[in-house]
C-alpha cells in the first residue's frame, strides 16, 4: 500500500475517535445532576391476609401481633407526597416533551406531587394548577 493511503486511513480513524470523544464529553456535561437527600425516607409495608383462608396466616398474624411496634393506621399516611427537583428543570402543561413550558425552576424547588405516572412524568401542583415534570428530575420527599 502507498503511504498516502495508510495516512488517509489513520487520519480517518483519528477523526472518528475525536468525534466520539467529543460526543461522550457532551453527554457527561448535559446529564442530569442528582442531589444528595439528607431527609430520611421511611417505608411501611403492610400485608393483608385473611386468617380463615390459611393456617399459616394465623401463625403469621400471631407473630405480627407480638412485634414490638404496632402497625400504623392507614389514616397516618399523608395524603399528599412532596418532592423537589434534582436540577434546573422545565415545568410543562402536559406530560410530553413537546408540551408548552410553563416555567423553568432551579434545583431544590419543592412542590406537592399529585401523581407519579407510568409514562415517566410526575403530575404536580404548580401555582394552584396541575403541571408536569419529567420523573427523571424529581426527588420524592417523605415529610
Amino acid at each position: 500500500m502507498k503511504k498516502t493511503t495508510i495516512n488517509t486511513i489513520l487520519i480517518s480513524i483519528i477523526t472518528v475517535m475525536s468525534v466520539s470523544i467529543c460526543f461522550l464529553i457532551f453527554c457527561i456535561i448535559t446529564r442530569p445532576r442528582y442531589a444528595i437527600v439528607d431527609e430520611t425516607e421511611a417505608a411501611t409495608i403492610v400485608e393483608s391476609v385473611s386468617l380463615a383462608d390459611e393456617p399459616q396466616a394465623q401463625s403469621a398474624a400471631a407473630t405480627a401481633s407480638m412485634a414490638s411496634e404496632p402497625l400504623p393506621d392507614v389514616e397516618d399516611t399523608p395524603a399528599t407526597k412532596h418532592g423537589k427537583t434534582s436540577t434546573r428543570v422545565n415545568i410543562r402543561n402536559a406530560a410530553s416533551e413537546d408540551a408548552k413550558v410553563l416555567d423553568t425552576v432551579d434545583e431544590g424547588t419543592t412542590f406537592d406531587i399529585l401523581e407519579i405516572m407510568d409514562n415517566g412524568w410526575t403530575k404536580i401542583l404548580y401555582q394552584d394548577n396541575e403541571a408536569y415534570i419529567s420523573s427523571n428530575f424529581v426527588i420524592v420527599l417523605n415529610d
